[in-house]
């Protein structure tokens, strides 16, 4: 149904080659509530109008000079495809009436002009023609909703048929398959004739399922149904594993089940592998384990004889020579002594070396006791342990802000202890010796560093500076063992921290260290 408001909406074009007529028309229609009416005097130009406007309907004179209304019906022909003219023919001659109607108009006016017989015919025409284009869109969109239905059928088709899970589709009430995919065919070793009509139970492969009418009776109270390791024997005997998944959805009118299966048979056979590799990877670490127990009890028994066997000796040797040296000193020639003097250095230092050496084994050992630790008094804790060993130096301590960390005090104490000792060390030379310790972020962690202007090494060899006995520096220039900084790094490595080092030779070092993130207090 056309409501009023619409027709009085409609588009109007009078053509008519007296002005008269159309203003006359004009003024009818406007006082009869028509809002949107265009005219023209030129018949060649109706054409062109309506192709740009597509008038709802055009009130046409026949009788124009140039260019008659019948010939103006052919022209609009040609634009209006669908064969429909809605054309109101308006002529004085009796024989005319017949003749326009044969070449498309759908009615006609005589003249002289009835106002009140135009203004029905009008009304009645523009809502034919309304109702006519409603039609054609009705049909337009029932033909691209059918395309529509055509073009999502067969994509559901291609899906169903190239699908590398078996689909079985079954009716809601009875449970019987009304289609199944070639995938679950071949499967199941099975043929698609073998398998429609029959329930899921009576299939031989899923013989052992649940009942079709308990498994119906689930799907229609839950609308879903799922076994997640179904094993299987197919009908040509191999044994699979899959996981079977019913929904009841709508399809169109009726609604239908849909059971998708899909084969786990690999996926169970490997996760049963990674299983067995798990069981075999968690006995090999508790063998592991169990070898490491015993090398870590083997180590303690090798540090306590170095530290006891060993040192039994060296204080043999030290104090045979230091008697020697007392007793018979006078007596010796000043070579004599001086090689005693050797001796008796040589097994102290060896003493030094091998107390470093267990203090850098048992590191690897020590369980952490993590703490909150003010870094900042921990440092100047160190620094007073350190004493004054440099009266007679120019010696300059800068210390920045230290934020708070997280760690083994006692360790992490050894670490400042260490790399403050060899900033003193190596700024021995200096006229004035400049040690500077601070902290800063370096990739968005907080970096502790200590910073001198000695010696400082050539940046080639820097890879050796934290190996257990590599020095960079001969013995004779700076004492030491070179264990110091390979007990930094372990700490620091015990720490989930890093620590690295940079340089250039007699431009002074610089050490950096940071903790793990998780560690900072």
């Amino acid at each position: 149904m056309i409501a009023p408001a619409d027709i009085l909406k409609a588009s109007i074009l009078i053509v008519d080659d007296q002005a008269a007529n159309i203003s006359l028309l004009e003024q009818m229609l406007r006082e009869a509530g028509y809002a949107c009416i265009a005219s023209t005097q030129d018949p060649r130009a109706v054409c062109a109008l309506h192709r740009e406007h597509r008038y709802d309907l055009i009130l046409l004179d026949l009788q124009m000079p140039g260019l008659d209304g019948f010939q103006v019906m052919e022209g609009l022909k040609k634009i209006e495809t669908d064969g429909y003219l809605s054309v109101l023919v308006i002529t004085a001659q009796p024989d005319h009436k017949l003749r326009a109607l044969k070449a498309g108009a759908k009615d006609f006016v005589s003249k002289p002009i009835d106002l009140a017989e135009v203004l029905l015919r009008v009304h009645n025409m523009l809502e034919v023609r309304l109702l006519h284009r409603d039609a054609a869109r009705r049909t337009q969109q029932a033909e691209l909703s059918e395309q529509a239905l055509r073009a999502s059928e067969l994509r559901y088709r291609r899906l169903f048929e190239a699908a590398k899970d078996g689909i079985l589709m079954l009716e809601l009430v009875t449970g019987r398959i009304t289609d199944v995919n070639p995938f679950l065919i071949a499967l199941l070793g099975s043929s698609h004739r073998d398998m429609v009509g029959k329930t899921v139970g009576e299939l031989s492969p899923f013989k052992d399922i649940e009942s079709n009418q308990v498994m119906l009776e689930r799907l229609q109270q839950d609308g879903y149904v799922r076994y997640d390791n179904l094993p299987l024997e197919t009908t040509d005997g191999r044994r699979i594993a899959v996981e079977f998944v019913s929904n009841v959805y709508q399809s169109g009118e009726e609604k239908v089940i849909q059971c998708n299966v899909r084969d786990i048979t690999e996926r169970k056979a490997a996760e049963e592998k990674i299983r067995q590799l798990n069981d075999d990877l968690e006995r090999r670490v508790t063998a592991r384990t169990a070898q490491l127990d015993a090398a870590n009890k083997e180590l303690e028994a090798f540090s306590y004889s170095v530290s006891h066997d060993l040192r039994a000796p060296l204080r043999a040797v030290d104090g045979f020579s230091q008697a020697v040296l007392e007793d018979h000193g006078p007596a010796l020639s000043e070579d004599g002594r001086r090689q005693l003097q050797v001796i008796r250095e040589s097994a102290q230092k060896m003493g030094v070396l091998i107390d470093n050496l267990l203090s850098f084994s048992r590191l690897s050992r020590q369980a952490l006791d993590k703490r909150s630790i003010a870094t900042g008094r921990l440092v100047r804790g160190v620094l007073a342990e350190l004493g004054s060993p440099w009266p007679e130096r120019s010696v300059e301590i800068r210390t920045g802000d230290l934020p708070a960390c997280c760690g083994d005090q006692a360790l992490l104490k050894q670490v400042w202890l260490n790399l403050l000792s060899n900033a003193l060390k190596y700024t021995g030379r200096r006229e004035k010796a400049v040690i500077e310790i601070g902290c800063l972020p370096i990739n968005g962690v907080e970096t502790f560093f200590v910073r001198d202007n000695g010696t400082g090494f050539d940046m080639r060899y820097a890879g050796k500076l934290f190996g257990v006995f590599q020095r960079l520096h001969r013995a004779e220039e700076y004492e030491g063992t070179g264990v110091g900084l390979a007990i930094v790094q372990r700490i620091v490595q015990r720490h989930g921290g890093r620590v690295w080092a940079e340089g250039a030779v007699d431009c002074g070092a610089t050490f950096y260290f940071n903790l793990e993130k998780e560690t900072k207090a």
